[in-house]
This record gives C-alpha cells, structure tokens and sequence, in this order.
C-alpha cells in the first residue's frame, strides 16, 4: 500500500498567525554616505540653532547614517539617539518629515524606548501635514505590530489608494489569510497581480508579490490550482537568488515531484 503524500502548502515556508513577517523586515541600508566637511557640518549645525526645522531634519538624517569628508575621515558618528532628538526638534517646528521620522523611530525603538501611541501620533501628523509616502505606510504597520489588524487594513488600503503598489502585497496578504479583514482568497489573488504590474513598487516587494501568487495557485485559493504557474512564480520571486522563502518552497515541490533542480 502506497504511502499518502501530504500536500505542500504555504504552512511550509510561513506562519498563518503572522504571514506578513516574511515581508517589510527591517532593511541594513550602507552607512557614511553622507560627503560634507566639518566646516559644512558647523554651518549647518549654526542654521539649526536659529531653528530651521530643514536643518534640523538634515542633522537628523547626518546622525542617522554619519558622514565622512571627501578624505575619507568620519565627522559625524552614527547615533540613533543624537537622531531622535533632532527629528524631535525639527517635528516640533513643522516639519512633516521629521514628524514621520520621529514616528517611525518611536515605533520601532530606535535611539528611543519603543512608544507605539506618541508614534501613531507623530506619523498622523505628518500625514496630515502631507507626507502622504511613508508615514500612511508606517501608520500601518505600527497598528499591526500592536494587535490593530481593522485600523492596519484601513491604512494599508488608504496607501494603496495613494498609488503605493508596495502596499497592496501587505492588502493582499490580509485578504488571503483572513487577518483584520474577512479572507478573501480571489480578492488577496487581485492585489498580488495588481502589485506586480505596479509601477510605484520596490523589485524587492514585487518578488514578494509573485511569492504570494505563487501560493494562490500553489494552494488553488483565488485562482485554479496550478502546480505549473506555482512553480513559475516562486522562480520569478528568486530570479537574484535571495528569496528565502521561496527557494524552500520550490526545493519541496521539486523533491515532492521528483525532478532535480
């Protein structure tokens, strides 16, 4: 008597109580970028003493990534807190950017003891004051890492409106798996598509897009079942090799099929 094969479905490379852990984790972005002299970094610190929230938004950014001069030599030492402050002082005086920042900051617990409330805060006024990119986004993804699955689907949705595509592969997700948002596999099947013919998406989140559709049709929810595309689509999200997910996924169905690689 032959042995039943299990199905491979995407409790194999995710967890259904959070599946969008696979996504929008944190980024390592190169430091000391930042090319300025000392006597620049003086002049842009005397423009902030008079309280330029611009210039205290620039300081802000210096601290969060250091700078060098043309040398090669480090004049401003990366410091998160250094960071906080100034975004602090710059949000105080209006600036939209900073406001976001300092959210942003709070939210995650960077330079800072994690304070979700004063960063919903933060991050709503600077929506309100116009900056309509990453604060909505961040709003987000602050409700969901505090157990507010409604109010992150209301603003995911609010972003997607927006015309950030990136934020449909977040709606996507809550649809397939029913968080926040009652599950809607052929609605969940529409974002990912959406997303991936989006023009205002990273290629680092649109290759989570193809991960996801792949499931749909790996799973046979929203869509008819299609080991084939599955397959397709989980190659298109690891075409550069770096999605983990994925590659697991591809190697079970592989192993599952008996086929080599």
């Amino acid at each position: 008597m032959k042995s039943k094969v299990e199905p491979i479905t995407s409790a194999a490379v995710i967890n259904p109580s959070c599946p969008w852990k696979l996504t929008w984790s944190r980024c390592e972005f190169p430091k000391y970028l930042t090319t300025m002299s000392a006597t620049e970094w003086k002049a842009l610190l005397a423009k902030a003493s008079q309280d330029d929230a611009e210039a205290e938004y620039r300081i802000a950014g210096v601290y969060s990534d250091g700078c060098k001069d043309r040398h090669g030599k480090i004049v401003v030492h990366i410091s998160p807190r250094m960071a906080v402050k100034w975004n602090r002082r710059s949000a105080e005086h209006g600036s939209a950017d900073a406001q976001g920042a300092l959210g942003y900051l709070l939210s995650e617990g960077i330079g800072v003891k994690r304070d979700s409330r004063e960063a919903l805060l933060w991050m709503r006024r600077a929506f309100l004051n116009g900056e309509t990119f990453a604060a909505p986004n961040n709003i987000a993804i602050t409700y969901r890492q505090i157990g507010n699955l409604r109010q992150a689907v209301r603003w995911f949705n609010k972003c997607a409106d927006l015309g950030d595509d990136d934020a449909l592969v977040q709606l996507g997700v809550h649809y397939y798996w029913g968080k926040g948002v009652r599950t809607d596999y052929a609605a969940a099947v529409r974002c990912f598509r959406r997303a991936i013919k989006g023009k205002n998406i990273s290629e680092w989140v649109r290759a989570d897009a193809f991960f996801y559709l792949g499931i749909a049709y790996l799973e046979g929810k929203g869509v008819r079942r299609s080991l084939r595309l599955a397959e397709k689509c989980l190659e298109r999200a690891n075409k550069d090799n770096d999605h983990a997910a994925a590659e697991r996924l591809l190697k079970k169905m592989l192993k599952l099929t008996g086929r080599r690689q």
